[in-house]
């Protein structure tokens, strides 16, 4: 059982690095100085930094340029982009190292770097969210444990797996913000995990 579960995070740590997305890019700024990311930084437009809909905070993800081939390194430390069909939007300072400033949107591959172990936010040491496990279920078929990780690993979440006295493997979500609850609990719902067990939990340390 621990051979198991010491190649599933094997695996995800391969998957991590060679990980990649194609779709559109745009650039964004903040029409309110001093304004808030997602993860509680200040947004600087002269950062590499970049919003993305699902991957943990403190990802670094290389964009490429589809059509020049040039390439910028970026931090995910905000949300978006909410328009459909975008996959990431960067800061002009990132936008214009991929020569894609003046055109505005751009195909671009994304590839993931590296990911943090536990989620970088500053609302952490400001203790200004509450966090939550969500329990998946208790399964004795290990491959549907291992597909279900893999599918919340690439959604951005912190799945975790545990065996129980029973022999079963429990599966659930760590480290789910308060902001976040409502948004997770639809994506699981569309996985077919229809009641999962929601914990209040300690914050990632």
């Amino acid at each position: 059982m621990k051979k198991t579960i010491l190649l599933i995070i094997l695996f995800l740590l391969i998957t991590s690095i060679l990980y990649s997305e194609t779709g559109i890019a745009s650039w964004y700024v903040s029409d309110t100085p001093g304004a808030l990311t997602a993860n509680g930084e200040v947004y600087d437009e002269t950062t590499y930094n970049a919003a993305h809909k699902t991957l943990p905070f403190g990802t670094i993800v290389e964009v490429k340029n589809i059509d020049n081939n040039k390439v910028t390194r970026v931090r995910i430390n905000d949300r978006g982009p909410f328009v459909e069909g975008r996959i990431i939007d960067l800061t002009p300072y990132s936008a214009k190292e991929i020569d894609m400033y003046i055109k505005g949107i751009q195909e671009v591959e994304l590839t993931i770097i590296s990911t943090p172990e536990v989620p970088e936010t500053k609302y952490l040491r400001l203790g200004e969210t509450e966090w939550y496990t969500i329990q998946l279920g208790a399964f004795s078929n290990r491959q549907k444990v291992y597909d279900n990780y893999l599918k919340l690993w690439a959604l951005g979440y912190y799945p975790h797996v545990e065996l129980t006295q029973s022999s079963l493997l429990r599966l659930s979500i760590r480290w789910v913000e308060e902001r976040q609850k409502e948004y997770t609990l639809g994506i699981l719902k569309e996985l077919g995990f229809i009641s999962p067990l929601i914990k209040a939990s300690l914050p990632p340390q």
